[in-house]
């Protein structure tokens, strides 16, 4: 097997593995929590502490990166997680009461957190390293393919499991899968496609002292890119609030109709990845990057205006399936050709600050539209049209004003 083609594959299915593996464990420590508990705030904190760390630590966690070697970061990452989520496992055999056993699920949540920001951050600092550049596509859209799979199938495995197996079983499985993930990552050459020692050396000394500010001052690509991130994530996370309730709520759909709609999306996903894994890198991926983001918009304002006109039922369906394929081609053709270009653009030895402040940046903008969809999910087809538009302006602004100069 070409020696860069077992690289993407080794990549592609520790991401896999690990990617089910921690959607599974998510998702039944959503359950647990819900189920075992009769307040809401223990919910609410275990959504909140991934913006928390993301914003507290993505600097010092991007420094870290930058720093030491790559490979044994992330082996590192993965051995403290399993050494965590083993003693989480012990914890919870103590008989004290509920609210030390949240609280402890709470404490694990930010150890875990943490490894999760290094081992994302690391691995993106990574890529050019692991293969050569007119390679970094198949690998991004490999592993986005990994990644829809993960977010499609592990929420309802890990429901089923913790449902059948109970809490204990549902640790023991991810103890395995995050092992798996190491043992995948330990055969990975992380040197691969370095081709001159010297010149990374000579780069190293060049930027490796620069903080994220100077670094942005000089750099256009990445100050579109968080730009566009943070803005980019505040529309997509009013959606997430927005369409929902205007499926189930105003156009009636049932728990059928609304998980259909909700698989077109992941299964497009899938398609769109697989077909850019098998063509040629994207000559102009910042463009094709931002008319995505377009379409997108055009998305949300399809969908508001469909909860306003008076169609059939029937109808409505059809409009929801037909753009929700459009809506997740988009996404992927949003995603890959511009993180491609980051890739292979950013110096290596800042890939770590870079990323993982990108990383930040985009958890921070989450919470940020999720409080104003629920602020105003009660008239979710004027906030669908309005954040639409709104997207579409913002994404034309910043691609004229920063965007357009990078291409």
């Amino acid at each position: 097997m070409d020696k860069f083609k077992r690289q993407i594959y080794l990549a592609t299915s520790a991401s896999l593995i690990s990617g089910f593996g921690n959607g599974m464990f998510s998702f039944a420590i959503d359950l647990y929590v819900l189920r075992e508990s009769s307040s809401p705030l223990w919910f609410a904190g275990t959504q909140i502490i991934s913006p928390l760390i993301a914003f507290f630590l993505s600097h010092q966690v991007g420094d870290l990166i930058d720093k030491y070697p790559h490979k044994k970061i992330l082996s590192l990452a993965y051995i403290s997680e399993i050494v965590v989520v083993l003693c989480y496992f012990f914890l919870l055999q103590l008989k004290v009461v509920m609210t030390i056993k949240f609280l402890m699920t709470l404490i694990v949540l930010v150890f875990l957190n943490i490894f999760n920001l290094v081992e994302q951050s690391s691995y993106q600092a990574s890529v050019i390293n692991l293969v050569p550049k007119n390679r970094i596509q198949k690998l991004n859209s490999m592993q986005r393919l990994a990644a829809s799979c993960s977010q499609i199938f592990s929420p309802a495995l890990g429901a089923s499991i913790y449902s059948l197996l109970g809490m204990h079983n549902m640790i023991s499985i991810r103890i395995v899968t995050v092992l798996m993930s190491l043992v995948l990552i330990s055969m990975i050459d992380f040197h691969a496609a370095i081709n001159n020692e010297a010149d990374v050396k000579e780069k190293v000394t060049e930027h490796n002292n620069l903080k994220i500010r100077e670094i942005l001052k000089g750099n256009r690509v990445l100050l579109y890119t968080i730009i566009m991130s943070i803005g980019v994530n505040i529309f997509l996370a009013i959606s997430n609030i927005a369409l929902p309730f205007l499926m189930v709520h105003i156009l009636k759909f049932t728990n059928s109709q609304y998980g259909l709609q909700q698989t077109m999306v992941g299964v497009v996903s899938i398609l769109a990845g697989t077909f850019l894994s098998l063509i040629k890198s994207i000559s102009k991926p910042v463009r094709v990057s931002m008319l995505a983001m377009i379409n997108i918009s055009i998305s949300l304002v399809i969908f508001g205006i469909t909860g306003i006109v008076n169609i059939s039922h029937l109808f409505s369906l059809i409009v929801f399936l037909t753009v929700s394929i459009i809506m997740g081609a988009s996404l992927v053709s949003m995603e890959i050709p511009m993180s491609t270009y980051m890739q292979a653009s950013v110096p290596k030895n800042i890939q770590g600050k870079v990323f993982s402040f990108v990383f930040g940046a985009s958890q921070i903008a989450m919470p940020i539209g999720t409080i104003i969809g629920t602020v105003f999910v009660y008239s979710p087809f004027v906030l669908l049209i309005i954040s639409g538009v709104l997207m579409a302006v913002f994404v034309s602004l910043n691609y004229l004003k920063n965007g357009r100069a990078v291409v």
